[in-house]
């Protein structure tokens, strides 16, 4: 029979310090577990990780506290994957962590490099940075079930080739800091999911897409943003079927092409459903299957501003209570664009 070598197991609470644990993993991989505590830690954990070299890192939840105490902006957890490779053999798993930062440390997880990477139920408050950083390139993310709070940014991504983020739930705090945009998808992204979550009362944008293509945005709850999802030089997007409550729901800037925005709830939009400006050679979108309308809070609505977009369709919406500017508008010329079927009350 075979004998099957296992990475070891290593206690954080029986080495010392979470540093400590790290250093230990041997060159097969190994898991690094953190039991119910708190945990003070003052300066930035690092593993560069080798080909083959799998880490699990996980503890109890909401009962393991790691409280990062450094202000000069510095990150408290940072991985990296084997450089500027995009297949390795290489998986990392971390799970059931509480993180409290400041706001002014930098970033709670800052991955480099990362490949087959997990980060599942994990609680995220108050870091001067973001809550989960990927750069410069990475293959393989998911990020699911978790809670992100009073983080200055949740997300930022770069050059990352196939992201799951799904399920989690991001907010700012009563009294807390000047949020960014909650979640950033860079240049060179693709294949990326967002879905099923509930992105709330940041002070920015919900969404930011910039230089990126082929991604699904479905089944979101994005609301008290001033801008739901902006867009910019994009192609090959789908917006489904998320509830949209904020000044402006889809805004589309630049040389966007072929973006989708279908079967989406949006409401209080008092700036707009969904605006194109400074359209440079945008065209190509699909506007269909929405309900547009005010909700019980009456905030005012607007709806849709196709700019100088050109060659789009727009059908099939519901149109109701628009309280400033046309249900659809457009640029000067509407002939290239099908606008039909949608229906327009109140």
């Amino acid at each position: 029979m075979k004998t099957v070598q296992r990475g070891a197991t290593v206690n954080v609470a029986e080495v010392g310090d979470l540093q400590r644990a790290l250093d230990m993993v041997p060159a097969g991989g190994g898991a690094v577990y953190i039991p119910a505590g708190k945990y003070e830690i003052e300066e930035t954990v690092r593993l560069a990780l080798a080909d083959k070299q799998h880490l699990y890192i996980y503890g109890d939840g909401r009962a393991t506290v790691l409280t990062y105490t450094a202000r000069d902006g510095s990150h408290l957890l940072e991985l990296a994957g084997v450089e500027n490779s995009w297949w390795p053999d290489l998986k990392i798993t971390i799970r059931d962590l509480t993180l409290v930062g400041n706001y002014d440390c930098g970033d709670a997880f800052h991955l480099l490099w990362p490949n087959d990477t997990m980060i599942d139920a994990c609680f995220l408050y108050g870091f001067g940075g973001a809550a989960v950083v990927v750069t410069p390139n990475a293959t393989n993310v998911t990020i699911r079930d978790c809670w992100m709070r009073d983080c200055k940014r949740v997300l930022h991504a770069d050059n990352l080739h196939h992201l799951t983020f799904h399920g989690n739930q991001t907010r700012s705090a009563e009294g807390g800091q000047k949020q960014s945009e909650h979640l950033y998808i860079g240049e060179h992204c693709r294949e990326v999911r967002i879905v099923n979550n509930h992105l709330a009362y940041g002070h920015a944008e919900g969404i930011i897409l910039e230089g990126t293509a082929q991604h699904v945005i479905a089944n979101n709850t994005i609301e008290g943003f001033v801008t739901g999802i902006r867009a910019v030089d994009c192609r090959d997007i789908i917006m489904n079927a998320n509830y949209i409550h904020c000044a402006t729901g889809v805004l589309m800037e630049g040389d966007n092409r072929g973006l989708t925005v279908s079967g989406n709830m949006m409401t209080d939009n008092s700036q707009g459903a969904v605006i194109v400006r400074d359209a440079g050679g945008s065209r190509g979108h699909v506007i269909s299957g929405n309900v547009i309308r005010q909700s019980v809070y009456e905030n005012g609505q607007r709806g849709i501003d196709l700019g100088d977009a050109r060659d789009c369709v727009v059908t099939s919406n519901v149109i109701e209570d628009v309280s400033g500017g046309p249900a659809i508008a457009g640029g000067p010329d509407l002939s290239g664009h099908v606008i039909a079927d949608n229906c327009i009350t109140d």
